[in-house]
């Protein structure tokens, strides 16, 4: 994103209103708004419980649609480029505008409610919802109308946001470098209605330069502590015993010793069938740990359903289940070219759902969501094959590691070149890997290889030395060596 446009906000609230008195203003920190790691906490909230906090504030947002290009992070996944126009909660924008540029979506409430107090408002101007987040608003400007749409402006600031942190160095506004609010510019000397700030991390400066004016960020500052966002942010991973993003666990001990859990960004969801877990996941690869340790895991939204079951709605839409998510079945006529048997549709309620992020919709003409394995006949090139996609095989121990016993079916090199080139295939996560003669034992998580320190922490988190495999010095520097797990 071009981070050259500068935006400036209608400041909302009055001087008065955020400084009662002179005595109170002087004890407030202009140069501090919140921290980089509160702003970069984009797993804070997931989408049910944003549409709770807009539910439970009572504003027009709480009910609130809106029809626009707002991609879920499973469309990115798929096609960064491509448009997905669809009608969206406000709390499905608000939550794929933080997952796709990592931001906290606790942010982007703050600044709608800082903005335009559309969290609270219960029946807002339309000019208020057009211009959502002040976004391309200056101050000696009017509005860019191309800009405009609830959507537009929450997913367009949330990228303006995302783009200055990690180029905030290259601004005018940055760390550690005195620069003037309340000026039409941030340039030093100040003019005599300037004051001088000097922004303490890469978010206030980022906020300064989104809306030059101390009145506008102390009253962003101030709504965020009265919804009662940001605090101490504790790694969930070091919390609990550090088990990586990816791991199923089960408890060895205690009352309940058939649960087995999913953990996924800091979380534990339970499988709540033993055909949920086998359709996704190798049960061999369930770890057994204390009791104490699930614990320490607050509960995500269970695992109900067999992975790629078809469910329907009472108002008849139908959903394929695919890994974590649904997916929309738009049609009869793509339900028919999926391959399904109308008497394998499981009926649902709508609440049923409601713990499924959303996937990419399934149109007539797609291409399989099925995954396969496809060999080049002509030049003997391997690539796992899923939604019109395709990943190379560069090693074959890392095919059977992932998809044990299962023959690559020979196509011609035109039919793989409908497929769009993703990359190389890694291995799942979960799965322990070493090199010949070397010791050291690492565990895949989202893509990379973590270090286990030691035979003690191995053996505590439940992981069993036959699981571990020997792979090529290929294989193994393929994947980024991330963060080693913390010692037991």
């Amino acid at each position: 994103m071009n981070g050259s446009l500068k935006k400036t906000t209608v400041i909302i609230s009055l001087l008065s209103l955020i400084f009662p008195s002179l005595s109170q203003a002087a004890e407030t920190n202009y140069n501090y708004v919140i921290s980089d790691q509160e702003f970069n906490d984009h797993t804070s909230m997931d989408k049910k419980e944003i549409q709770s906090f807009l539910s439970d504030q009572g504003g027009y947002l709480a009910t609130y649609s809106k029809s626009g290009n707002n991609p879920s992070p499973a469309q990115l996944a798929l096609n960064p480029d491509k448009k997905y126009p669809q009608t969206r909660t406000a709390a499905e924008i608000i939550y794929n505008s933080a997952q796709e540029t990592k931001i906290n979506p606790q942010f982007l409430l703050t600044m709608l409610q800082k903005e335009m107090s559309l969290i609270t408002l219960t029946d807002p101007e339309p000019n208020r919802l057009k211009y959502a987040m002040g976004y391309a608003c200056p101050d000696r400007g009017g509005c860019d109308w191309s800009k405009s749409g609830f959507g537009m402006q929450v997913r367009a600031s949330a990228q303006q946001f995302r783009w200055d942190v990690d180029h905030i160095n290259e601004l005018s506004w940055r760390p550690g470098k005195q620069a003037c609010a309340e000026d039409p510019n941030p340039y030093l000397p100040c003019t005599s209605r300037g004051v001088i700030v000097t922004p303490e991390n890469a978010i206030t400066a980022a906020m300064y330069r989104y809306t030059p004016h101390i009145a506008g960020n102390m009253q962003f500052k101030n709504i965020w502590g009265e919804f009662g966002f940001g605090g101490v942010i504790i790694d969930p991973e070091i919390l609990s015993g550090i088990f990586p993003h990816g791991s199923l666990i089960k408890a060895k001990d205690g009352d309940d010793l058939e649960s087995v859990y999913l953990i996924v960004n800091g979380k534990k969801r339970l499988f709540e069938s033993e055909g949920a877990l086998v359709s996704r996941f190798d049960p061999n690869k369930v770890l057994l740990v204390a009791s104490e340790e699930l614990l320490k895991y607050d509960d995500g939204a269970p695992i109900q359903h067999i992975n790629f079951s078809v469910l329907q709605t009472p108002n008849g839409d139908k959903y394929l289940i695919d890994g974590l998510q649904k997916r929309l079945i738009t049609s009869d006529e793509a339900f028919r070219q999926l391959g399904f048997n109308p008497a394998e549709i499981v009926e649902v309620s709508d609440d049923e759902l409601d713990s499924l992020d959303d996937g990419a919709d399934l149109e007539e003409g797609n291409a399989s969501p099925l995954q396969e394995i496809m060999q080049d006949m002509t030049i003997g090139s391997i690539y796992y094959v899923k939604d019109g996609n395709k990943w190379s095989v560069i090693d074959m121990d890392i095919l059977e590691l992932n998809h044990p016993g299962v023959a690559p079916k020979e196509v011609t090199t035109k039919t793989l070149e409908q497929f769009e080139y993703m990359g190389a295939l890694k291995l799942t996560d979960g799965t322990l890997i070493k090199k010949d003669l070397d010791k050291d034992v690492y565990v895949v998580s989202a893509g990379e290889r973590r270090l286990i320190p030691d035979g003690n922490t191995f053996e505590t988190l439940g992981y069993q030395w036959g699981n571990v495999v020997t792979v090529s010095k290929k294989v193994m520097n393929f994947h980024k060596l991330g963060t080693q797990l913390e010692s037991l």
